[in-house]
């Protein structure tokens, strides 16, 4: 009984900071809406283990299901029952901290951005096309990166979608702070109708630009901390494998160790996560409101 009793304190600390962790990962602030009738079973729970629509972790649902699976396995044929909450981490963690940041795609995504902002004042230049004739002249020549959420801007268009809240769509599957700023200059422009947005749209894609040099500079210099991460992390995995393979970590068996063991895994864990953090940068956050608040119009 007291074993029992030690192997579940254990779990539920393991438990406990896993829900934690999750706790201070970023949200979707937008997931995508539900009818209320739809709403799944265990909602609640799977929200505290950040695996709801909208969690850190729901793209990984799978992963953290069949890693619990194979950790509550392990656990019954070894009797280690902290692997039950150690394997899942492990598998969920190690390939982020392994992956190289996306933070280099965001940076060429506002290049692509730039180039494009380029490509349509030189259509507009002439004023010889309106906004929207202006937006699709330059679908050809999009980057990939770009081209589409563009494809789809110039599909609502073309299917008669009033420009504006189109372009709040176009902001919102973009999903950065460059695109809001891309999106409120049309939006300015598509309301006053003027003619004189090419100056506005070559002085923000100067600005583009320079942002854009500043970032790939900035994650110059955070790889370093990204790389030392990576490194402390393989050095970890190589000197338990290889303690635990002379029987130095034998003294964890016992009930009380393995809630030690939880205890010392979940401090690292925090560790690195720290560690990770600080090396990835923050995006700026947008401006420009969803796009579920203004009329649709069309598809």
């Amino acid at each position: 009984m007291t074993t029992f009793i030690a192997v579940l304190a254990g779990l539920c600390v393991g438990v406990g900071i896993w829900c934690v962790i999750v706790g201070t990962l970023r949200r979707d602030e937008n997931p995508r809406p539900r009818p209320a009738s739809s709403a799944r079973p265990f909602e609640g729970v799977l929200r505290l283990f950040g695996l709801d629509e909208g969690g850190p972790l729901h793209e990984k649902r799978r992963t953290v299901l069949v890693s619990a699976g194979i950790g509550l396995v392990v656990g019954i044929f070894t009797g280690w029952w902290s692997l039950t909450v150690i394997v899942p981490v492990m598998l969920v963690g190690l390939p982020a901290l392994f992956r190289t940041t996306t933070t280099s795609s965001e940076v060429e995504k506002l290049i692509d951005l730039t180039a494009w902002v380029r490509s349509l004042i030189g259509v507009l230049s002439g004023g010889a096309v309106g906004l929207e004739q202006g937006i699709a002249a330059t679908l050809p020549s999009a980057a990939p990166s770009v081209r589409p959420s563009l494809a789809r801007l110039v599909a609502r268009l073309e299917a008669r979608q009033p420009i504006k809240p189109a372009l709040y769509r176009w902001a919102d599957e973009m999903n950065d702070y460059s695109s809001d700023m891309i999106a409120s200059a049309l939006i300015l422009e598509s309301d006053n109708r003027t003619g004189a947005i090419a100056p506005a749209l070559k002085q923000l894609a100067e600005s583009l630009s320079a942002q854009a040099r500043a970032r790939r500079e900035i994650e110059t210099e955070r790889s370093t901390g990204r790389a030392t991460v990576r490194w402390v992390t393989i050095v970890t995995l190589v000197v338990l494998g290889a303690t635990a393979m002379t029987g130095y970590l034998d003294g964890y068996a016992s009930p009380f160790g393995q809630i030690v063991a939880v205890a010392l895994f979940a401090a690292y864990c925090v560790c690195l996560l720290w560690m990770r953090r600080i090396s990835m940068g923050q995006p700026i956050p947008r401006f420009l409101p969803v796009s579920h608040g203004h009329p649709s119009g069309g598809s």
